[in-house]
């Protein structure tokens, strides 16, 4: 749905657009391409995108049994945890007298903030708070927590009306209502800008600003209005956030009954993107941060650009009557914009949730999109699980990782890939040098985007 994607300015991006980044060609310097400089990510892997590449690298998953304080399940057998002493300190990183606004997945949007502005440099520090761009992509926009329904059910316990009793319709209605009342907080926590206010009064952003919802098309449109802002020149720096959490009642509960999550057979990897014994996903939480800027205005501070992001395309997908050829003209189209062919392009990042639905229709998209180019494909969800509105953002904190190592990872617990002239990486690492990447999403709101970002080249 196009209106899951909405603007705090009343600005959606196009849902079936790709919006260009910068004017510049593979290879060339142009000031005004929009840079990458500082990177945060606090994700199942751990801190920061160096404990991501080497888990990847690694085929080592992040992935562990499930376990909640609160919610007791046999159905969710894992999940994409952030470690409890990182999210602690993702706590520890909020003032004390705003953490009564946040939730635990906003905590980690502003730790993963805090560390993309320090590695930026202390002279972005400069800029002034008015000019300090800031654009969001959080997950979902409702929080109902256990404890409302706590009371929802201890009312139907206690309740000897004939309307109670087991009438879960009213149980979940009780719910509702309970968590207006049992916090305060609970209006702001529904607005689907939560973790743009947080970081903004954290981090001290008080200009252009936006937040998107819902999954990875956020990030997308997050990127892509970021981008939109710094070229107008409606700020100086742009920081992108994309965070959010699967680790909810309600969501998980969908995600069960729509069949996407894995049974988590004893013995078998939890997550098998595009292998034939797949059998479903495994939810994750997580955020990471970029600073963004103009290559000119990062050049003149001294700043040493990371990755420099080309544009990305977003638009209704299978679910919504789209096909994958249809979706791999709209990547393909992308990359033409940018003098992208796939015979140059070194590398993509498959989005591979592991399901066997949504592997299928990617799996067609690439053979439409790669034609036997010989384009390794990778993916990282084996290990981080699905993410969500972190989910494209993370893989752009991936790049200057490939682009440095000179060499891509394979796709972690890929035993038997499909046999379809797509290139999988199996087995052990690609090396190949890689100055172009492009990653690949779709969400569970009948979405799918592309992203390509390229190495940075500075005369």
């Amino acid at each position: 749905m196009s209106t899951d994607i909405v603007s705090s300015t009343g600005t959606p991006p196009g849902a079936d657009s790709a919006e260009s980044f910068g004017s510049a060609g593979p290879g060339a310097f142009a000031p005004d391409a929009i840079v990458v400089t500082g990177i945060g990510a606090v994700l199942p892997t751990g801190r920061g995108p160096e404990a991501l590449w080497t888990a990847w690298r690694e085929a080592r998953t992040a992935l562990s049994p499930y376990q909640d304080p609160y919610v007791r399940t046999r159905r969710i057998t894992h999940f994409g945890h952030v470690p409890a002493e990182l999210q602690q300190l993702s706590r520890d990183s909020v003032p004390h007298k705003l953490r009564k606004f946040g939730t635990a997945f906003t905590f980690n949007a502003v730790l993963a903030a805090e560390d993309a502005m320090r590695q930026a440099g202390e002279s972005w520090q400069a800029v002034p708070e008015e000019r300090r761009g800031l654009y969001v992509a959080q997950d979902d926009s409702t929080e109902l927590s256990v404890a409302a329904f706590h009371k929802a059910l201890d009312q139907a316990r206690t309740d000897t009306s004939r309307q109670v009793g087991a009438d879960l319709t009213r149980v979940v209605a009780e719910a509702f209502g309970n968590a207006a009342t049992f916090n305060p907080f609970t209006v702001i926590r529904a607005l689907n800008n939560n973790t743009l206010a947080l970081v903004s009064i954290a981090r001290r952003f008080r200009g252009d600003c936006a937040a998107f919802v819902q999954d990875a098309g956020a990030a997308l449109g997050a990127l892509q209005r970021a981008a939109f802002s710094l070229r107008q020149g409606d700020c100086d720096t742009a920081l992108v956030v994309g965070a959010g959490s699967y680790n909810e009642p309600l969501k998980l509960a969908a995600q069960y009954r729509a069949g996407n999550l894995t049974a988590g057979a004893d013995g078998a990897a939890p997550l098998r993107s595009f292998d034939a014994g797949r059998d479903g996903t495994v939810l994750a939480e997580g955020a990471v941060a970029l600073v963004l800027e103009r290559a000119g205005d990062a050049a003149a501070r001294g700043a040493r650009p990371l990755v420099t992001v080309l544009g990305a395309a977003l638009r209704p997908a299978v679910d919504s009557g789209v096909g994958p050829a249809a979706l791999a003209e709209s990547a393909r189209g992308l990359m033409a914009a940018h003098g992208v062919t796939p015979d140059t392009l070194g590398a993509v990042l498959a989005d591979g949730k592991g399901t066997v639905h949504h592997d299928a229709a990617e799996a067609e998209l690439l053979r439409a999109l790669l034609k036997d180019s010989g384009v390794p494909v990778s993916s990282v969800r084996p290990v981080t699980g699905t993410l969500g509105a972190a989910g494209p953002l993370a893989e752009l904190a991936l790049a200057p990782s490939l682009f440095a190592a000179g060499e891509l990872p394979p796709i972690a617990h890929l035993a038997t890939p499909p046999d379809d002239g797509t290139d999988f990486v199996t087995g052990t690492a690609r090396k190949r040098r890689i100055d172009t990447v492009l990653s690949l999403h779709s969400s569970f709101n009948g979405f799918a985007g592309a992203l390509l970002a390229e190495r940075p080249h500075l005369v």
